[in-house]
């Protein structure tokens, strides 16, 4: 076991309120003491948790909010990256013991496009500020972007948006299954080896056409799927729309790496497949 009795998420949104589930089956079943949340919202609730309504522009808030965690989970979207500085200044200030950067949807190490430098500079900062931290390479969330017409997907309502030939393998894990694989390997693996250790999860390695096409099996339901050719999403990728760099993602670079090397640290993970998550999620 890790010995790390009490946890902290920041973000209770799209995959927070995932991990804090599960971190709460590990509390009822004693073998952490503690979960906090930072929302910034009063209105959520979350069980056996306790709530703080958090203000990410008060040092000394954030730092009385992490006294006494021991592991700080950031799972904040994309337009809250940026509060991942001063959490990691009032984390290391309050004596917070690893630090889970918001890395999760994707494997941003050495990676130069979209959010991916962004990423990586967070983890540089938590490097200059001291403090430890672990990262998961997740991949996109499966079941959830194919549900999502932001992103050019709809299934629900019969349309997909892809990028190139649709042909690109890419590391789907459906986000229940991203909280198992955390919540497990910060409540198992020794404390000693997670600093700097990046793990590798996936759920399915597949394509976007495998996954419509099996979607459409499975459902009975015609997806009219419209085909954007790639000079376009270099184009868009290039004004820095985040549904063309999903698309150039999906074609080009999607997989977490070497397949013989997910999910090596849990064997027994037994992760859903997209169809499958697609199907279970009633959102």
């Amino acid at each position: 076991m890790s010995g790390y009795k009490t946890f902290a998420v920041a973000g209770a949104g799209t995959l927070g309120k995932f991990i804090i589930s599960e971190l709460l089956k590990e509390k009822a079943a004693g073998k952490i003491d503690k979960v906090v949340v930072l929302t910034r919202s009063a209105d959520n609730s979350f069980g056996d948790a306790e709530a703080l309504v958090v203000d990410y522009s008060s040092p000394e808030f954030l730092q009385s909010a992490l006294k006494g965690v021991e592991v700080l989970v950031c799972t904040l979207g994309t337009t809250a990256l940026a509060f991942q500085e001063p959490l990691a200044e009032a984390a290391k200030a309050a004596g917070v013991k690893l630090f889970i950067p918001s890395d999760f949807a994707g494997y941003p190490v050495g990676k130069s496009e979209g959010l991916y430098p962004i990423k990586n500079s967070y983890r540089d900062m938590l490097d200059r500020v001291g403090l430890p931290w672990t990262t998961f390479a997740t991949g996109p969330f499966g079941d959830w972007i194919f549900y999502e017409p932001m992103f050019g997907y709809d299934l629900k309502n019969g349309t997909a948006e892809v990028g190139g030939t649709g042909d690109g393998l890419v590391s789907f894990t459906a986000r229940p299954d991203i909280a198992r694989f955390v919540a497990h390997i910060l409540t198992t693996v020794p404390a000693s080896e997670l600093p700097r250790k990046i793990f590798q999860m996936e759920g399915e390695r597949i394509s976007v056409n495998g996954v419509i096409t099996g979607y459409e099996k499975a459902t009975g339901k015609k997806i009219d799927v419209t085909r954007v050719p790639m000079d376009v999403v270099h184009a868009n990728l290039a004004k820095g729309d985040f549904k063309a760099f999903l698309q150039f993602v999906f074609e080009t670079a999607g997989t977490t790496g070497p397949a013989e090397d997910m999910n090596v640290d849990w064997p027994d993970f037994h992760p859903m497949s997209v169809v499958e998550s697609l199907l279970a999620n009633k959102d």
